[in-house]
């Protein structure tokens, strides 16, 4: 449990935060683009677990090939965009797409932050 609660204290919370915000936006103005970005962003919140996960286990391994979960990040981005070209109407695709880049932004701002510790 304490690789969860880690995860949680460095990302999740920040997804969580975003989540909530974009659901509040939604609610008021009813756009493609922001329910996409919801959608991207939860899909990111999940990749990036299993990226800290498998980076932990990495960490604790002694194995020289370490598998970095780059086929189930993959399947849960095809899973996000599945949304898209089933209510192609009401969800816009970009927002998907920079929802799930934030995964990649919350690894560059918390490796900078962490050197400049």
């Amino acid at each position: 449990m304490s690789e969860f609660k880690t995860f949680f204290n460095l990302y999740l919370k920040y997804f969580l935060c975003l989540i909530i915000l974009l659901a509040i936006i939604y609610i008021f103005y009813r756009n493609s683009f922001i329910l996409g970005l919801i959608i991207g962003t939860i899909a990111s919140a999940i990749s990036s677990f299993v990226w800290h996960h498998n980076l932990l286990r990495a960490i604790n391994s002694d194995v020289l090939y370490v598998s970095s979960g780059m086929g189930i990040r993959f399947l849960i981005a095809v899973m996000a965009c599945l949304f898209w070209v089933r209510f192609p109407q009401s969800i816009n695709l970009l927002g998907i797409a920079l929802g799930l880049m934030l995964t990649y932004v919350m690894i560059i701002v918390h490796s900078v932050n962490s050197l400049k510790k």
